[in-house]
């Protein structure tokens, strides 16, 4: 995943999250959600500076997403209101690289 900070603030993180949610919120149903803990993350930084990028490459356990739910990958700023969040659907998980075993 490419970050690219635009601004000339600097992006610090404070967390990087995965959570698998319902797609739809009815009011009157509980919703559920499931946060996946990634086993490792390459290029973990603490900042993002300002008009520069950053690649994050990141292992998550082997896992499916059922039909009316859906990836969400959260990017949360240190004392800021710039927080970024990414939906995926099974039907891009299904397109990823898995590494062998070492």
């Amino acid at each position: 995943m490419k970050v690219t900070n635009n601004s000339k603030i600097n992006y610090d993180i404070d967390q990087l999250r995965f959570f698998i949610r319902d797609t739809k919120k009815v009011k009157r149903t509980a919703s559920q959600e499931i946060e996946i803990n990634p086993i490792y993350i390459l290029n973990n930084v603490a900042k993002i500076d300002g008009e520069t990028e950053n690649t994050f490459v990141f292992a998550l356990p082997k896992f499916t997403i059922p039909e009316k739910k859906y990836l969400a990958i959260q990017l949360m700023e240190k004392n800021g209101g710039r927080h970024v969040e990414l939906h995926v659907k099974n039907t891009k998980l299904v397109q990823v690289t898995v590494l062998p075993k070492l």
